[in-house]
């Protein structure tokens, strides 16, 4: 069965201009909780060769009038619907258009368009949400230049905030302010944001190469005034960096941010005024983990990047996302090497992607980074769109190389200022930047799929020569374009060569010396550091991973090179039923001791994989049995190296919380120690555990204390529970990961994920919320498909709970349902039969609509 959707499909191929445009608008907003009054003044202007049927987007909106240069239009000529209005025969080629309508924002739990968020109004536009605060133009291509007037009682919205700059303000009869925001910049209407409410005004300024002062502020509510310092720190370093790298000077006087508590997304790139959800503004040593302040540096930098990226230059139709989103992305996570450890931050990205991305691109919800077609935009927000569209523009800097890269953006960002593009604006500005065509580049754009090279190993006597031949067999009509960074090593591990390789189509043969007259095989490491996002069947033997994992000279490789060690020993242990041979694990774990990594590296390296990540490495979805034999090895490193991880945690027990490398190397080499030293099966360290909990100076050191005791299912853990808890019960965002932490590992967590949502703290209505319980609980293997279906029973319910709140959030959690068909035995049919009973909801939305018909296909 596949639910019925009432929206039309969207097609790349059916994609035509606008025919008629708004290039100005004044838009006039009377705010009141309940019944706020909207409305917009349209330069209007024909974009086509004869007159066309105008027609205005509008959702969720109670219309009250229309004009046409200022006369009010016979209701006889224009038509109202649920959809939006169609004036079937426009006057002439350019008039004024005035629209009036209502909306209620207390009532809008789908935090699209303009909603209500603890004491503040607040909007989300991305990507058509201005359609449910006024009737539109409301595409990409439509660029206007805004002027916005906003009115309300002065005592319940104090600051009121809109694009651009304040060019008026004056107190009107009755208690009420009115406040004019111009923006100089022509945008698209998902740029526009608009803010009011009690919010307080923290405030900073940088000063740019060219000598212009910028006036920052961040704005929250009472109470998270202490929490901004590192923000704002993020925000300079970014705008430094972007003149640095890039030579970008922001173009405003005014650059603000707001955090928000009730948001479905990370963060909005509004033109000069960036909304946040809270989570990713609001940070102190005390409340926020190391990686809670690395998402904040890394986010902050996103959003501010997408001033060029994405709002000066901004997309032409949605299908153009991964345009901006992938592009950004990248420009975020080269800030980030730059910030931090580059070899660290690419495990990240690369492991983010292993586990998310990569499974997306072979389960149903697979789409390329241009999608062909959609039903609903808000589906495509995707990990595809975001990380895999930015591996694509990582590849086009490995192809020409990083220096060519800067010039290639700088060309496309002056070539389009002002203007809505696609990804071949994009790709042309690059090949002219470097003097030459990129052929197959544009492929990676259509083709859905993460591709997988093929390895064959041949020796050549007469030479003296082995053979690597690659192979892309799944090309089809998508031949690619690859870099292939490549290094030789011999048997014991000393580098010979490096070397980049342009693999071009579907074929690429690497000849490589053999390392003596006798035909020795050289040991090769290929695509480093992901140099393109692929897959490799390569098998290479036990002992060349091992050489590669303690010797490789690129730290990310070495790591994967580890990984795949770990990950080969389960592929042998669950086919023959028992543990098979360790010693290679154990040696390579003994041999990283001596090495003086750095600490934050060492950290990772001796990180365990989860059961997601060997699942999908192996290709086996058996989470028992995969729990049985990682709980052994875990058990089996432990007690193997005890005093090792006793030394590593008694070194790094003094951390000072600040946010240095050298701190956060220690909180995380500590952490990863006690992390082995619970698993030992004496539980003898426990109480240490505790104590670490207690005494930590730094969230990271208390947020890893509780998760462990957690996962061990230690006789602590419910003191390490409440503990926590009465610490933290008036923090809303820490409490997010104290509801994560009960569900996030283990079996039987559905009972505990019931129990908590009865809690007082707990709410549906919150995003973040939603995401600390349910989602945390849906990548939980062991309770989210244990065999009795009781997993898939619990979601579907709160699943149908949030269709009525928020769609967009229960489309999301939906798609964590993808992996189902891999289930073994009744597993698949059990999801089915609860995807099927959603599909039939009198109340389905758009959004849950299309993610329910994709994974129903797929059963």
């Amino acid at each position: 069965m596949t639910p019925s959707s009432s929206s039309p499909v969207h097609r790349l191929e059916d994609y035509r201009q606008s025919p008629w445009l708004t290039p100005s608008l004044d838009l006039r907003f009377d705010l009141d909780l309940h019944l706020t009054v909207v409305r917009a003044d349209y330069e209007v202007v024909l974009h086509a060769e004869k007159l066309e049927p105008l027609f205005l987007n509008g959702e969720s909106l109670e219309f009250l009038s229309l004009r046409i240069d200022g006369a009010i239009v016979d209701p006889e000529d224009y038509l109202v619907s649920p959809e939006g209005i169609l004036i079937s025969n426009p006057p002439k080629e350019s008039f004024r258009l005035t629209v009036e309508n209502r909306i209620c924002p207390a009532e809008n739990t789908s935090l699209e368009g303009l909603y209500k968020s603890g004491s503040m109004l607040c909007t989300q536009n991305e990507p058509e949400g201005f359609r449910k605060i006024v009737y539109s133009i409301d595409r990409p291509d439509n660029m206007m230049r805004f002027r916005v007037t906003i009115s309300g009682e002065e005592s319940l919205f104090p600051i009121m905030l809109s694009n651009g700059n304040l060019v008026g303000e004056k107190q009107r009869e009755g208690g009420k302010r009115e406040v004019v925001w111009e923006d100089p910049f022509p945008k698209p209407s998902y740029l526009f944001a608009l803010v009011a409410g009690e919010l307080l005004e923290t405030k900073d300024t940088f000063h740019t190469k060219s000598g212009r002062e910028i006036t920052l502020k961040i704005f929250v509510e009472k109470g998270n005034e202490e929490k901004v310092s590192f923000a704002f720190d993020s925000l300079k370093k970014a705008m430094k960096w972007d003149e640095d790298t890039f030579g970008l000077e922001y173009d405003l006087d005014l650059f603000m941010i707001v955090a928000v508590e009730d948001f479905n997304m990370g963060a909005m790139e509004n033109k000069g005024l960036n909304l946040f959800n809270a989570k990713l503004v609001l940070a102190d040593k005390k409340s926020a983990t190391d990686e809670s302040f690395e998402s904040i540096l890394a986010v902050i930098a996103h959003e501010y990047f997408h001033n060029w990226t994405g709002n000066r230059v901004t997309l032409r139709n949605w299908f153009n996302l991964t345009l901006k989103e992938g592009l950004t992305v990248f420009r975020d996570q080269w800030f980030t090497e730059d910030m931090t450890d580059p070899a660290v931050k690419r495990i990240k990205d690369v492991l983010f992607l292993k586990e998310f991305q990569f499974p997306e691109d072979q389960g149903p919800m697979s789409h390329p980074i241009l999608p062909k077609s959609y039903r609903e935009m808000n589906n495509f927000y995707t990990v595809t769109v975001y990380e895999k569209g930015a591996e694509v523009i990582r590849l086009v800097s490995e192809l020409i190389g990083r220096e060519t890269f800067k010039r290639g953006l700088n060309l496309y960002l002056s070539k389009y200022d002002g203007q809505g593009v696609t990804f071949e604006e994009f790709v042309s500005s690059m090949e002219e930047a470097s003097g030459h065509s990129i052929p197959y580049l544009r492929n990676w754009y259509h083709r859905a799929g993460t591709p997988l090279i093929s390895v064959k190993e041949s020796y050549v006597r007469e030479s003296n020569e082995w053979v690597l031949d690659l192979l892309d067999a799944s090309a089809n009509e998508y031949p690619l374009v690859y870099s292939n960074s490549i290094a030789v090593f011999d048997q014991e591990g000393k580098l010979l060569k490096e070397d980049k390789r342009i693999m071009s189509g579907t074929h690429d043969q690497i000849r490589i010396s053999a390392l003596d007259t006798k035909g020795t095989k050289p040991i090769v490491s290929l695509f480093r550091s992901l140099s393109s996002p692929v897959r490799l069947d390569y098998n290479q033997s036990e002992e060349e991973s091992k050489v590669l994992a303690k010797v490789e000279t690129d730290g990310v490789s070495r790591f994967f090179a580890f990984q795949n060690l770990i990950f080969d020993w389960f592929r042998k242990s669950i086919a023959s039923g028992s543990e098979e041979n360790f010693s290679h694990i154990l040696e390579t774990i003994a041999d990283s001791f001596g090495r003086g990594w750095d600490k934050t590296y060492h950290s990772f390296y001796l990180s365990f994989p989860g059961l997601n990540q060997i699942s999908e490495n192996i290709n086996c979805y058996e989470f028992t049995k995969i729990q049985k034999f990682r709980v052994w090895a875990i058990q089996t490193i432990s007690t193997t190296f005890t005093k090792n991880f006793q030394i590593l945690l008694e070194e790094n027990r003094k951390t000072i919380p600040v946010q240095t490398k050298e701190e956060i190397g220690k909180r995380k080499l500590k952490n990863i120690a006690l992390y082995y030293l619970l698993y030992d099966p004496s539980k003898k360290f426990e109480r240490l555990a505790v104590m670490e909990q207690r005494e930590a100076k730094h969230m990271s050191e208390e947020v890893s204390a509780l998760k462990f005791l957690l996962e061990v299912d230690s006789k602590e853990k419910e003191n390490a529970v409440n503990l926590f808890f009465d610490k933290w019960k008036k923090d809303s965002l820490v409490l997010d990961v104290w509801f994560a932490a009960q569900v996030g590992t283990g079996e039987d967590r559905c009972k505990i994920a019931e129990s908590l949502e009865k809690h007082p703290q707990f709410n549906i209505r919150n995003p973040n919320k939603v995401r600390s319980l349910y989602f945390s609980l849906a990548r939980n293997p062991l309770s989210f498909h244990k065999e009795d279906g009781s997993g898939y029973v619990f979601l579907a319910e709160r699943i149908k709970r949030l269709n009525e709140i928020n769609p967009q959030m229960a489309a999301a959690l939906t798609k964590l349902f993808s992996p189902v068909s891999k289930q073994k035995g009744e597993l698949p049919q059990m999801a089915k039969r609860e995807l099927e009973a959603l599909s039939t909801l009198p109340n389905l939305s758009k959004e849950l609509g299309e993610v329910l018909g994709t994974i129903l296909n797929s059963l």
